[in-house]
């Protein structure tokens, strides 16, 4: 066969070099690729008949596969938290829950993670008072972040005149997104957050905003309940600003902490605050906010009260001012209280009649382009992942951290890699026994290597954990299972030809393959991050197998045993002719 003129091999060969030069381009889409390039070249080897025309459609998505691993990965896969260690993050719940409202908070916590485009993260309870989040990463900087998105309880608020306008529980999730730089321009914002919300949540907006034109909507996300907050009143004077007063400065502060039900946030000066002060607590859990650059006298005098003390950065205590178009002295942002902005109502949304789409803006305070922009991307990836996410239903707070050694994860690899070469030795010292013929064993080993090449190259574009490695062991030894079906029916001596035994032997891989995928598809949408891995190795077995693998050595062992009947039938014409 002469393949350089055989039109369909050139087909071939020129679509994979096709997709290798997408893989190069676009590598962060190389796992979608590889995935497209198994049904692409599966699609072909089950329409063309032609045994040369299957074997090469896995010889070239076995050299795409190993392209892919040596050029585009340089030989390091995506392993998750399980092969290269990682970050354990605890999760302590305010008081214990019960199993539905556990499963609801691991379910949050995971969606919020899986919007800040994690690949791989593992959320489980530890017993009913806390949840363990593991992440596959040691950077400080990006740890942090997570951390600071998964602390937040996700209650927002929106607050017009001391009355809630707008809250999470109206907002459809689908509609959250980053606003446009087009859109940013107009709000005179660095970072922007717009969504929508249903009917009940327009009209309880249009109830609260009716003839309050030019009145702040405080925008709050995890606004404390039953706290105060104190600043020394040289702290506040260097926010107060130049046409302004103390006095103007703290009516503006309470004015944006007044919420109906007796829910506000009372704003005290530390300067005020003696031995002999009557401030008390109105519970046993009510909380100061104070900076932590705060004298420690006095926060030993508050916790004498019996305060509990919550201690936030000056930078996160600094509140924002800016005045309104008549002139009103409002507060725009306060980190401590979780004041993201203070946008005013425009007249023509002030009629009392409802509004249904809403955003939330910001500024960035660092001057360098490069950092804000980073800065504003961050912020929008916390608010979008906290909004989508929903509320917490209880409170939280987050223990000390720990970090998983690479050490061990590399012994799991190890064990893993391991696993699957004495899989494949067992694989080859059974089927040596089974058909004492090394012509018809050796196909079989080198077409669950070839399985094992693809699957990897296509789990490590995305990430390759424990589960992930489990279902890639499961999918060679299905794959055996179908080439011994293969191999036994092609050896079977009766009167059907090779043809039908081939078709027959394939209806059962076909019903095989079916079954595993259909099977596997509730899990790959179960939201467990825990076994979607295992669902995806065990689904794209399935297809390679069917597709791609079965057909190739179907077309060889057939060869094969062709090759040796043709042999005995010669050998023994030439018995009888001596």
């Amino acid at each position: 066969m002469d393949f350089y003129t055989d039109k369909k091999f050139i087909f071939l060969v020129v679509l994979m070099l096709a997709f290798l030069a997408s893989i190069v381009i676009y590598p962060d889409l190389a796992g979608v690729l590889m995935i497209l390039a198994v049904i692409t070249f599966g699609a072909f080897s089950l329409m063309w008949k032609e045994a040369h025309i299957k074997m090469a459609g896995l010889i070239l998505l076995v050299i795409l596969a190993l392209a892919n691993i040596v050029y585009v990965h340089n030989m390091e896969l995506k392993y998750g938290i399980d092969f290269v260690g990682g970050t354990r993050i605890p999760v302590v719940l305010e008081h214990s829950v019960d199993h539905n409202t556990m499963n609801e908070l691991i379910r949050t916590i995971k969606t919020r993670i899986s919007v800040l485009g994690l690949t791989e993260a593992k959320v489980r309870a530890i017993g009913d008072g806390q949840i363990n989040v593991e992440i596959p990463s040691g950077n400080e900087e990006r740890i942090a972040f997570i951390e600071q998105t998964i602390s937040k309880q996700g209650v927002y608020q929106g607050i017009v005149d001391g009355r809630i306008a707008v809250n999470g529980d109206h907002i459809f999730s689908s509609t959250i997104r980053a606003i446009s730089s087009n859109e940013l321009v107009y709000h005179d914002a660095d970072w922007g957050v717009a969504f929508s919300v249903d009917r009940d949540g327009g009209e309880q907006f249009a109830s609260a905003a009716k003839g309050k034109a030019d009145y702040p909507v405080y925008m709050f996300l995890d606004r404390p309940t039953d706290a105060i907050i104190i600043y020394e009143r040289n702290e506040l004077k260097e926010h107060i600003l130049q046409d302004s007063g103390e006095k103007e400065t703290l009516n503006a502060l309470r004015d944006a902490l007044t919420l109906e039900g007796g829910n506000d946030i009372e704003v005290y000066i530390l300067d005020d605050i003696s031995t002999n002060s009557t401030i008390i607590p109105k519970t046993n859990d009510t909380k100061v906010i104070i900076s932590v650059n705060a004298p420690e006298q006095s926060k030993q005098l508050l916790e004498s009260l019996n305060f509990t003390l919550v201690e936030f950065s000056d930078e996160e205590m600094a509140p924002n001012f800016y005045r309104s178009r008549t002139e009103v002295l409002i507060l725009g942002k306060l980190e401590a209280v979780g004041l993201l902005s203070a946008p005013l109502l425009s007249p023509q949304i002030t009629e009392g009649l409802p509004s249904y789409s809403y955003v939330v803006t910001g500024s960035i305070e660092t001057k360098d382009p490069q950092l804000k922009a980073q800065e504003a991307v961050e912020k929008v990836k916390s608010i979008e992942s906290v909004l989508k996410g929903g509320a917490l239903p209880v409170q939280i707070s987050l223990g000390s951290r720990t970090t998983l050694p690479a050490s061990l994860g590399e012994e799991f690899l190890r064990l893993s890699l391991i696993a699957i070469a004495l899989s494949l030795v067992a694989i080859s010292v059974l089927i040596g026994l089974r058909y004492r013929n090394i012509r018809a064993t050796l196909p079989i080993i080198l077409i669950s290597l070839a399985e094992l090449t693809i699957l990897l190259a296509i789990l490590g574009s995305f990430t390759i954990d424990l589960p992930a490695m489990a279902g890639i062991i499961a999918a060679i030894g299905v794959g055996v299972d179908a080439q011994i079906v293969i191999t036994d029916e092609l050896l079977k001596k009766d009167d059907r030809r090779t043809s039908e035994k081939i078709e027959l032997a394939f209806n059962i891989i076909r019903t095989n393959a079916i079954v595993a995928i259909c099977s596997m598809i509730p899990l790959l949408f179960s939201e467990l991050v825990e076994i979607i891995g295992f669902a995806m190795s065990t689904m794209l077995g399935a297809l390679l197998g069917y597709m791609l693998t079965r057909p190739a050595y179907a077309a060889i062992v057939e060869k094969v045993l062709t090759e040796e009947r043709k042999g005995e039938e010669k050998k023994k014409v030439n018995e009888i002719n001596s």
